[in-house]
């Protein structure tokens, strides 16, 4: 079974276990019950054929109304929450996970990646936390997933001083540390120097096995050219964890980078060079990046929201259609200049550096899922060789 199956199956699971308990309600369970269904026939029709799985039964209809509890929302939002955010350093590692070892690598589910309930549904429920947390502020476990849901819906600087509330009431939380590390660097532009590190540093003396902390202390050391630190540090999250965990995953492909740098292997990768915007990620192998502009034909503009999602990302000209790398920004970014390289692969097996030849696409979606919906609009380019840097791409076509 592909990655991204599994990934799909364990997202049906999740919601089919959080509606049973009662803390995700009819209306939300059927619209991620939905999307997930949607996006199950995807990844079958993109993997290759072998006998289906079988989703998870929908669970029967209807259910009594959501249990009145304290912060009953956050089952719900953990549920939605858990594709977590992307941290990249070695031009190969991909997103961490907002708690533990997480599940096995699949897709990238980053701040940017689309999640069962779409941005609209999934910033309702956040907000209906951050107010039950006014009610009851001496919640850590509440402040943990409000700064986390945060984080997935790629508001960073909301996220921060729920992470400074949590640790307020949750001192000792090495990974909860780690977290705040992750936001602190993904809000200086990916830098994880300074304030990020001395974070990361906290959560190594609270917990040395920490995985996420022991991963960033890692991407750290490799930003400086410190190649053996970075090993040492990468060599202890794949002993330590499982052999499926995202995070093993990660830091597996970083040593990869590593030691075929240390071995003369790959001069086109240098760690610690970053580009003019100081992102603090290392360019990815040389010649596997694409780009150009983005911009949305004028005879659409009135059908597009300033915060509508707009998703840009690039195919294999031939062969599966899994995207090989993606970003999201929103309407109000257009026009946007993009570049797309291997450190926005969804998959570690599917990198844009193995294909001749893509097709961009640019998606404008007001439920902000990636599964195209009648009504998004779209443009997409011819076939292009990876290299080109001067795309136009120009979003006009409303789907029916």
């Amino acid at each position: 079974m592909s990655a991204e199956l599994q990934h799909v199956l364990a997202q049906i699971e999740q919601i089919e276990q959080a509606h049973r308990q009662g803390t995700l309600s009819d209306e939300l369970y059927a619209q991620a019950r939905q999307r997930l269904d949607a996006a199950l026939m995807a990844a079958l029709e993109a993997a290759p054929r072998a006998p289906l799985p079988e989703a998870p039964p929908r669970a029967p209809q209807p259910r009594g109304r959501l249990p009145r509890r304290g912060l009953a929302l956050a089952a719900a939002v953990l549920v939605l929450g858990c594709a977590g955010y992307a941290w990249k350093g070695s031009p190969r590692l991909g997103s961490g996970t907002p708690a533990g070892w997480g599940g096995p690598a699949g897709p990238q589910a980053a701040a940017s990646a689309p999640h069962a309930l779409g941005n609209e549904a999934m910033a309702a429920m956040v907000s209906t936390l951050a107010d039950k947390l006014k009610a009851q502020p001496d919640d850590a476990a509440g402040w943990a997933m409000l700064a986390r849901s945060y984080t997935t819906l790629g508001q960073v600087a909301d996220a921060l001083p729920a992470y400074a509330q949590a640790l307020k009431r949750a001192p000792q939380d090495a990974e909860l540390m780690a977290d705040y590390a992750d936001a602190l660097a993904l809000q200086a532009g990916r830098q994880l120097g300074g304030e990020p590190m001395a974070w990361v540093k906290k959560a190594l003396a609270q917990d040395p096995r920490q995985p996420k902390a022991l991963l960033l202390a890692g991407t750290e050391a490799f930003n400086r050219q410190d190649l053996a630190t970075a090993i040492k540090y990468w060599e202890q999250v794949v002993a330590s964890g499982p052999a499926d965990s995202a995070l093993v995953e990660q830091a597996r492909n970083g040593l990869d980078d590593a030691r075929k740098l240390q071995s003369g292997q790959a001069p086109g990768l240098l760690p610690g060079v970053v580009t003019a915007q100081s992102t603090g990620a290392p360019p990815a192998a040389a010649g596997a990046r694409v780009g150009g502009t983005v911009r949305l034909a004028a005879e659409l503009a009135s059908d597009a929201r300033p915060d509508d999602t707009v998703f840009v990302f690039a195919r294999a000209a031939e062969g599966p259609r899994m995207p090989l790398a993606l970003i999201q920004r929103r309407v109000r970014d257009l026009p946007l200049k993009f570049q797309l390289d291997d450190s926005m692969a969804m998959n570690p097996a599917a990198r844009l550096s193995g294909a001749a030849r893509v097709v961009l696409t640019a998606r404008v979606s007001r439920s902000g899922q990636a599964q195209p919906q009648p009504g998004d609009l779209e443009g997409a380019s011819q076939a292009v060789a990876l290299g080109r840097g001067d795309v136009d791409l120009v979003i006009a076509t409303r789907l029916r």
